[in-house]
């Protein structure tokens, strides 16, 4: 894709045709992660790479099957492909064009600093919950449902584990001691309102629109928490509505002034930043891009711990016992799986692939089970801007930060589901063990809770003192899938069976009716 638009903050570079073609900056940047490990050969391939878009995935894939020959590889790859992405995209500031690396030091802008302190008291004993399925589930309740996503393969075992722990352990879950930003504060997929009501310290960065600043000034005013925010003049005696229209920034736009603001928001108080952003298109790129800026210079200079939300629909390193489970998922004589089997023969790996793969071989000759969760028709963009936030979490786990990196199960969020054909493959994808959807409460809560136990223990892989052979690991560990891992065939090849299952599933009410009419004529039929 390419286009001659250019617009005022973070833009794709300007290539040999006056256009900014992401395709184009999409391929060179693989090829610099492949260049940077020796990988000349797969170099070439991405760069003569002629339909990137329906073809992108092959290369990613690739790209981290190669990082995971050994740690110094994986963490070349992904330093390459930061460096080409920091210094040949552009930022664009009245009129006038920067490189976004020296943009970030040209500008000395700040924001004032608001404050919002919760009004509710902090509760003497604080309980974690799930929302799930119109219940708030807590202690032993909430155990005894991990435990059945583990046993049916939804989870991992380690994860049950982790979120368990948090369940049995309250004086975990008062966050009054914790320092939060939260970049996208107000996305769907964000942590804000729980930390809100651990009585957390969030530091939240959203779009300078009142609308989403009068939801999280509401959050943080019922709850015991506190909220801390940049603003375009000072608070002062400012009635909610004045300063709810003076709060914000666009991280596209005003990234420098964002970081420059919050180099210096609660000076000596240790941070984690949690990026949470989520745009269509190529702006998830750019914005993407931003959060990145901000989480590597408060790695650096502030020693800031980092968190991400991983998506299943990614290329990852799995558990052996997962990789096996697929595999036995696949070979099952289930009623599923038979009925299916028509459609393996003829559809070849376009429809119904296995997801099983073959160990990846290391350098130090392990084995290394991966999965193939990409999903082509998520596009380019997207895979590009969750690969930028694997590297960044990659190049500073190496160098000694926190760093809390877990996957996250598909969720029927608004941003997801207003697409039409995903929404019916997600309510079909429930046909394929083990997979669930789950609604956006149900996922807030679990994913926030194992960013507790990283932060609360000392032995969690998020920790940079726990050991790994290969940073592509940490990823693996205490992940919510959803069932990726473990389903009979790769998520990207069960969306046209999915939306199939849905019509049946809508259209059963009707079926049943069409049933009985048949039958009632054959009856009147036979009794002739």
């Amino acid at each position: 894709m390419a286009t001659k638009t250019q617009a005022e903050g973070i833009n794709f570079p300007l290539g040999e045709k006056a256009d900014r073609s992401t395709t184009d900056s999409q391929k060179k940047i693989f090829a610099a992660t492949f260049k940077a490990i020796g990988e000349d050969k797969l170099e070439q391939d991405v760069l003569n790479e002629r339909n990137w878009r329906y073809n992108y995935n092959r290369h990613v894939l690739k790209h981290v099957q190669t990082s995971l020959k050994s740690p110094e590889t994986a963490v070349n790859a992904a330093k390459a492909g930061l460096d080409w992405i920091y210094n040949n995209f552009e930022f664009i500031r009245d009129g006038k064009t920067y490189k976004f690396n020296e943009a970030l030091k040209s500008f000395y802008g700040s924001y004032q600093t608001g404050v919002i302190k919760g009004s509710q008291p902090k509760p003497s004993k604080m309980q974690y919950q799930v929302p799930y399925k119109g219940k708030q589930l807590q202690g032993e309740e909430l155990v005894s449902q991990l435990k059945k996503w583990a046993d049916y393969g939804t989870i991992e075992k380690d994860t049950f584990e982790a979120i368990s722990q948090v369940a049995k352990t309250p004086e975990w879950v008062d966050l009054s001691d914790k320092y939060f930003v939260l970049l996208g504060a107000g996305s769907a997929m964000g942590p804000y309102s729980i930390l809100m009501s651990l009585g957390a310290n969030v530091i939240a960065v959203d779009l300078d629109r009142e609308g989403i600043w009068q939801r999280l000034v509401k959050i943080a005013t019922n709850s015991p928490g506190t909220l801390i925010f940049p603003m375009k003049v000072p608070q002062g005696s400012l009635s909610t509505d004045e300063i709810c229209k003076n709060a914000g920034g666009n991280l596209i736009t005003h990234v420098p002034e964002i970081l420059n603001w919050l180099k210096t928001v609660v000076p000596g108080k240790e941070l984690t930043v949690g990026c949470y952003v989520y745009l269509d298109g190529e702006a998830h790129v750019k914005v993407a891009l931003a959060c990145d800026a901000i989480m590597k210079h408060l790695a650096e200079s502030r020693k800031a711990g980092l968190a991400f939300l991983c998506t299943p629909t990614d290329a990852h390193v799995i558990t052996d016992d997962a990789r096996k489970a697929a595999q036995s998922e696949y070979s099952s004589f289930g009623f599923g799986n038979l009925l299916l089997r028509p459609v393996r023969l003829f559809t070849g790996k376009t429809i119904l692939a296995k997801n099983a793969l073959p160990p990846v071989k290391s350098a130090d000759n392990r084995d290394i089970s991966l999965v193939d969760g990409l999903v082509v028709q998520q596009g380019p963009n997207y895979a590009l801007a969750k690969r930028m936030q694997h590297w960044r979490a990659i190049v500073q786990r190496s160098s000694g930060n926190f760093v809390s990196s877990h996957i996250a199960p598909s969720t029927a969020t608004a941003s997801v589901v207003h697409n039409k054909q995903f929404a019916w493959a997600y309510d079909g994808m429930p046909f394929f063990r083990p997979f669930e959807i789950f609604d956006q409460d149900t996922s807030n809560a679990v994913m926030a809770s194992i960013l507790i136990y990283d932060l609360r223990n000392p032995k969690s892989i998020a920790q940079p003192n726990s050991p790994l052979k290969n940073p592509l690991e940490m990823f693996r560990e205490t992940s919510f899938h959803g069932g990726v891992w473990r389903a009979g065939y790769k998520v990207g090849t069960i969306g046209e069976v999915s939306v199939i299952v849905h019509f049946i599933k809508v259209l059963r009410p009707v079926l049943l009716l069409l049933l009985v009419a048949i039958a009632a004529i054959a009856y009147k039929y036979f009794q002739k």
